[in-house]
């Protein structure tokens, strides 16, 4: 019984925090699709890259929601390991949430590559948040992927990091149990 009740945990949290309004596509097929939809511009200003720069890292600031409202196209691909969508409103009301939600969110670019119409930006986060009743901090790293349109718009934004040891892993009894699977797979460290 007690198996069947973390079970069921477990399914909450990931189905509450992972939702899909494009379809029940799998989000690596969602992302080698939208590598072939949107193509973005080469030509993109390094002005409207440093704008969204300065946007993930006030992330969690008041303005979030409308400035991603000015930010993302209408149409795009959106997929941060939380959600994946393909709808500017939702990805406005998913950082209106994060606002609404009081989430502390620190962002540090540690360094922005770019390709062609490929932005990549490498990143290190640190989010305050209250999964239950205390408060946690979570620190972790990632990259995002980047594409804009002619106008300067994200068109394709799809985020690599490890939402288990970033996220679910303060989450009570999900955190143990991603912890216990995270040590059967843990690689001892190796100091000469």
């Amino acid at each position: 019984m007690k198996l069947l009740s973390i079970f069921m945990l477990v399914n909450l949290c990931l189905g509450g925090c992972a939702t899909n309004p494009i379809s029940t596509t799998p989000y690596p097929l969602a992302y080698k699709q939208a590598l072939k939809k949107f193509s973005g511009s080469a030509e993109t200003p390094a002005s409207v890259i440093d704008e969204f720069v300065d946007f993930l890292s006030k992330l969690g600031a008041e303005d979030t929601a409308s400035r991603a409202a000015q930010l993302y196209a209408p149409t795009l691909h959106f997929s941060d390991a939380l959600m994946l969508t393909s709808r500017r409103d939702k990805v406005v009301e998913h950082f209106a949430g994060l606002v609404q939600a009081g989430t502390g969110v620190e962002v540090e670019i540690l360094q922005t590559l770019e390709r062609d119409a490929d932005v990549y930006l490498v990143w290190a986060m640190s989010a305050e948040f209250q999964p239950l009743r205390k408060t946690v901090t979570s620190d972790t790293i990632g990259i995002t992927h980047l594409r804009f349109n002619s106008l300067g718009q994200v068109v394709l934004h799809q985020d690599f990091w490890d939402t288990g040891l970033g996220l679910y892993q303060h989450i009570p009894a999900l955190g143990r149990v991603i912890k216990g699977i995270n040590g059967r797979f843990a690689v001892e460290d190796s100091q000469e």
